[in-house]
């Protein structure tokens, strides 16, 4: 037997109830018996089956940044390394007022990025924790609302105006019922449903006999049967592919570590040349390496982490005042650095309605 996903069957245990790959193709009717269900929804035990089956109605989040994480991530550069290199080799040899000027610069910094950092990742957990919601569901035979994360397959969901879509349903009642699908089309405009069956070609837009996790109701009533639940709806699907997307460093990390190459050799060309000059004046092997190690600890800008860091703290701050969480510092400048954005413009960039501010008269 077969459970249904996104993308098809598949594989199930022994006697679970199967559904097509494509419920919009099916009546509703069909749909309904596919999945073990009736008209007057699952009975508390088969809810907590197919929960312990399926799991819990949420999308998949990255695992939660600890604060040692967040300290970690401030002494991943670079630059940073070689500040490190510079303060250990001015320890080493007694220059102990230029190991304490980069160790505080080290410091500094580190603590400037973290607390930033780390109000802004707690900030975006606390949004997640708040953004919990409730589905009315029909089961065994009674109304009543329940976590959105406790739906499962086959449960049968009333929704209204002002609803938010919290699983992926086919609807089995429409009453003038419009969908806002936006966040997950695109589509600016409100989509009316309806309860008919659609070719199994149907793009995903125009599928009016379906609703789907993370939209909204505008107006109108319905009901529908849960066919996907969490990571196997099609936010669910969207979700995973954006988890699976490579993590990549931002233009100003990129400039930074080209810098901090540049200055390596620039640090290993200087004790080359003070070596050579000072064998060929015949000076003594500890004065050469001294004298080495100072001037490339001086080739290295301890100034230049901090005030990055200050700049980009600044950028941030800028941002939640205006309502933007930034989880990242470096994300800030890339922001900044943009230049292109490819968007569609109604419902995005604009509320798709105009409003008179000022009228000038002669």
């Amino acid at each position: 037997m077969t459970a249904w996903g996104p993308a098809g069957p598949v594989p199930g245990d022994a006697g679970t109830p199967t559904l097509p790959a494509a419920p919009w193709t099916e009546a509703g009717d069909a749909v309904l018996a596919a999945l073990g269900a009736d008209e007057q929804g699952l009975d508390e035990a088969e809810v907590a089956r197919r929960l312990e089956r399926h799991g819990p109605n949420v999308l998949r989040q990255a695992p939660r940044r600890s604060a040692w994480q967040v300290l970690g991530a401030q002494f991943r550069s670079l630059l940073v390394g070689l500040l490190v290199v510079a303060a250990a080799l001015s320890a080493a040899f007694g220059q102990w007022v230029e190991a304490l000027a980069i160790v505080v610069v080290l410091v500094l910094n580190a603590a400037i990025g973290f607390v930033t950092e780390l109000r802004a990742v707690r900030s975006m957990e606390a949004l997640r924790r708040l953004g919990r919601v409730r589905a009315t569901v029909r089961r065994d035979g009674r109304i009543t609302a329940v976590e959105a994360d406790a739906l499962v397959p086959g449960d049968l969901v009333l929704v209204e105006g002002g609803d938010v879509v919290t699983a992926d349903v086919r609807l089995l009642e429409a009453s003038k019922l419009q969908a806002n699908e936006s966040a997950l089309t695109g589509e600016s405009l409100p989509v009316t449903k309806s309860t008919a069956e659609l070719p199994a070609d149907t793009p995903l837009a125009e599928r009016r006999c379906m609703l789907y996790k993370g939209t909204s109701i505008s107006r109108g009533s319905g009901a529908g049967v849960v066919v996907a639940t969490g990571m196997a709806t099609e936010l669910g699907r969207i979700s995973q592919l954006v988890a699976d997307a490579a993590d990549e460093t931002t233009p100003l990390e990129k400039r930074l570590d080209r810098l901090g190459q540049r200055l390596v050799w620039v640090t290993l060309a200087v004790a080359a040349v003070i070596a050579v000059t000072g064998l060929g004046a015949g000076k003594p092997w500890l004065l050469i390496l001294e004298t080495a190690i100072a001037l490339a600890v001086a080739t290295v800008p301890e100034g230049l982490p901090i005030i990055a860091t200050v700049t980009l703290a600044r950028g941030m701050r800028r941002m939640a005042d205006r309502n933007a969480l930034v989880n990242r510092l470096a994300a800030v400048e890339t922001l900044g650095a943009t230049s292109v954005v490819f968007t569609d413009k109604t419902g995005t960039l604009t509320e798709n309605r105009m409003t008179v501010e000022s009228l000038w008269l002669p």
